[in-house]
């Protein structure tokens, strides 16, 4: 067996990786390799975060000389995660190991378009220091290799660690799910007028939101200001059982995002055959198959994603299709496929340092 550390968040933190991390941490099993985890970030206040990524360094460069570590892999993004990577990308450069840097996207144009040219060259350095980039789709492959070559990218799309072929979900509930955080970069500014219109047609709606963030006192006061308080289920963080009943009892899976990478919540949703209404963002149109197993809109477009879930949730026949057809991508998804996937990728890294 040969020793990986895995660099990143708590498995407990909110959000995607967080949700990676602990697939990583709890199912994924490789034949060949062992992970050694290293938590370098945690949902607490800022001096907290950094008493945790000085532990983390600390905890990182005393194993880096008492055990035999054969590759970094570390989980990052953009702003504070990719400043918070620097110091471990370059103590592993110097000790001459190999590391695979895991890209969990952002928002490209705050991160580097817009970014100095002094912070330019500390990511293309950063980057093509690495020996490989995992990208989670093949729109996030094609801007990073505006930074770094790319015979050192590969595409990894995220897996489902949520699967339940025998799960049919329950069109009649009306129940449209939402995960993630409540910021404008989710979109969640839009839920209001997408909600309104939907209600037009099905009264009975009901908008199911989990997660926290600054938006959601704007959300409560919009939904009341529009007298669709009766429409609107604000959840909180939910995860474990509580994430799966959620899930179980839900008809539709919403994520009306600016930007995203490939979203683990869509994934999850699809893994119990919910039907998706999204924006073609990201690595979304690689999961979300427009007409097939779901409807994809543009970022913004409140009628166009009102008009798609009155569309799927009015429709046995497109519903049950639908249904169908995201287990079937799900499938692809699982964490065997994951597994073998990234195997291949440490053994193109390794195999020419045995």
């Amino acid at each position: 067996m040969r020793n990986i550390c895995m660099l990143g968040t708590s498995p407990d933190s909110k959000g995607g990786i967080g949700t990676v991390v602990r697939g990583f941490n709890q199912d994924l099993k490789l034949s060949r390799y062992r992970f050694i985890h290293v938590i370098t970030h945690r949902d607490v206040n800022s001096f907290g975060k950094i008493a945790v990524a000085i532990s983390a360094y600390l905890r990182f460069a005393k194993l880096l000389k008492t055990t035999e570590i054969d590759l970094v892999h570390i989980h990052s993004s953009f702003g504070a995660s990719f400043m918070r990577s620097l110091p471990f990308i370059r103590l592993a450069i110097r000790m001459d190991i190999p590391i695979v840097n895991h890209i969990h996207a952002g928002d490209w144009s705050v991160f580097y378009d817009r970014a100095s040219d002094n912070k330019k060259k500390l990511i293309i350095d950063t980057y093509g220091s690495c020996s490989k980039l995992i990208a989670l789709s093949q729109e996030w492959a094609n801007l990073l290799g505006t930074v770094a070559p790319m015979s050192k990218i590969a595409i990894l799309e995220n897996f489902t660690p949520i699967y339940d072929n025998a799960h049919t979900p329950n069109r009649s509930s009306r129940r449209v799910l939402y995960m993630g955080r409540l910021e404008k970069e989710k979109g969640i500014d839009d839920l209001p007028e997408i909600c309104h219109q939907v209600a037009c047609s099905m009264p009975d709606v009901v908008f199911v939101l989990c997660g926290e963030g600054p938006l959601k006192s704007w959300i409560e006061s919009e939904f009341s200001k529009r007298g669709l308080s009766k429409n609107l289920s604000c959840l909180g963080w939910v995860d474990g059982k509580t994430k799966l009943s959620t899930l179980k009892s839900s008809s539709l899976f919403l994520l009306p995002s600016r930007f995203e990478g490939m979203p683990m919540s869509i994934l999850e949703a699809m893994g119990l055959g919910l039907p998706v209404v999204a924006t073609d963002v990201g690595g979304i149109p690689q999961i979300v198959q427009n007409r097939s197993n779901g409807i994809l809109c543009a970022p913004g477009d409140t009628e166009a994603m009102a008009s798609a879930i009155v569309k799927i949730l009015g429709s046995a026949d497109l519903y049950s299709d639908m249904s169908t057809k995201s287990k079937s991508i799900a499938e692809s998804h699982s964490i065997p496929v994951y597994s073998s996937e990234l195997e291949s990728i440490y053994d193109e890294l390794l195999g020419a340092r045995r």
